[in-house]
């Protein structure tokens, strides 16, 4: 059987990872619809990290050159000390290049979503459906119904959940495990770089971290743009979902100690562009597919974000699975493995961000970065699936 013809791929949920999902299996010959529960399929305003090895990925996919184009080549990783602003530690992006392969990106996630978005539409522009929400699902030995909360239902051959930490698939197929809260809240930002000052914009890219706390600010769109994202330690529960609004004195408070003018870039932030959320994580999961149903990105190892591996851990696994697909002969074989191949790293990676995340924190403790944990050398276009 050639499964480029006969299969029928519907994906839950219309992010990142997703839509590198898609993409991916369309690129192979594979026939593919998305569902998004959201009335409109796009990603917030938000900076992410992309790394070697999901850029190694993104040029399989053929967006790589467009996405590095409108994005910025990070030039120095700066480390330094939270009430001084001392640089500790300075790694060049072209270092970085020269052992891993590629320049670090900082990217704006819409831009990368809406990249995604047009290919997968350029291939068939009709496979997007926003307005569905998963509600469940039954399947038997040829096939899987898919059903919405509207009353609509879509059969197909297989299911991929990647509907993020909270992901409603995840959470059908193992009820009995659901997201907690992970004691982090963070609070993010955009800022116009008109408004950064002028000691913050000449490092640009800046990681600041205090007892219990830590700051991050990293340029976008090449350099119109500072994301800036503070995490803290915490005890209580914040609503999740990206668009809580915070304050400027809330945010200054809670980076009391850290450099005068990290503190003043906060104070900058336009009115209306703080928010705040609290960090949610999941155990790892024993398996990651149900008979002809499986999970990828957030949805399968929910990530914090202290190795800035997220969104690329998903454009992983999005390759991988179509690859998966690509050279196998059965439904049950592509997905077998897939998950053979993603569910060591995405574990590992998952727990290595808790690790890190603790040590970020913790002054007392060394840290081992992405790069420092060879996770930039990983290359989901070459290892054998």
């Amino acid at each position: 059987m050639n499964l480029k013809i006969n299969t029928q791929i519907t994906i839950i949920g219309g992010g990142i990872g997703g839509l590198a999902t898609a993409l991916a299996l369309q690129r192979r010959g594979f026939r593919v619809d998305v569902y998004e529960r959201a009335k409109e399929i796009r990603e917030v305003g938000a900076g992410v990290i992309i790394t070697a090895n999901a850029r190694r990925a993104l040029c399989d996919l053929g967006v790589d050159a467009e996405l590095e184009a409108m994005s910025s080549t990070i030039d120095i990783f700066h480390t330094c000390h939270f009430a001084t602003g001392a640089i500790l530690r300075a790694v060049s992006g072209e270092e970085i290049s020269r052992k891993v392969g590629a320049a670090s990106l900082g990217v704006y996630r819409a831009d990368l979503h809406s990249v995604l978005m047009a290919s997968v539409l350029a291939h068939d522009p009709d496979c997007l459906h926003a307005s569905h929400e998963f509600v469940g699902l039954e399947q038997d030995e040829t096939g899987v119904m898919v059903k919405f909360a509207h009353g609509a239902s879509a059969r197909s051959d297989v299911v991929v959940g990647a509907d993020g930490n909270a992901s409603a698939v995840r959470s059908f197929l193992f009820p009995d495990e659901a997201p907690k809260f992970a004691g982090q809240v963070a609070y993010r930002s955009l800022i116009p770089i008109a408004l950064v000052p002028d000691s913050v914009r000449e490092r640009g890219s800046i990681m600041s971290a205090g007892p219990g706390r830590y700051l991050l600010c990293y340029p976008l769109r090449g350099g119109q743009i500072m994301n800036l994202i503070g995490l803290v330690q915490s005890g209580e529960w914040e609503e999740e979902g990206w668009t809580t609004p915070a304050t400027h004195a809330e945010f200054a408070q809670t980076f009391a100690g850290f450099e005068p003018d990290l503190i003043e870039l906060i104070h900058r932030i336009p009115q209306g562009e703080l928010f705040k959320w609290g960090l949610r994580d999941r155990e790892p999961l024993q398996n990651w597919t149900v008979g002809r149903v499986t999970t990828l990105g957030d949805a399968a190892h929910p990530m914090t974000p202290f190795l800035g591996q997220g969104a690329c851990m998903a454009i992983e696994d999005g390759l991988i699975l179509a690859r998966a697909f690509a050279e196998s002969s059965t439904v049950q074989e592509a997905l077998a493995r897939y998950e053979a191949v993603r569910k060591p790293r995405g574990t590992m990676v998952q727990l290595a961000s808790r690790e890190e995340g603790l040590s970020l924190q913790d002054p007392s403790k060394k840290r081992r970065t992405a790069q420092d944990r060879g996770l930039m050398d990983y290359d989901p276009v070459t290892v054998p699936v």
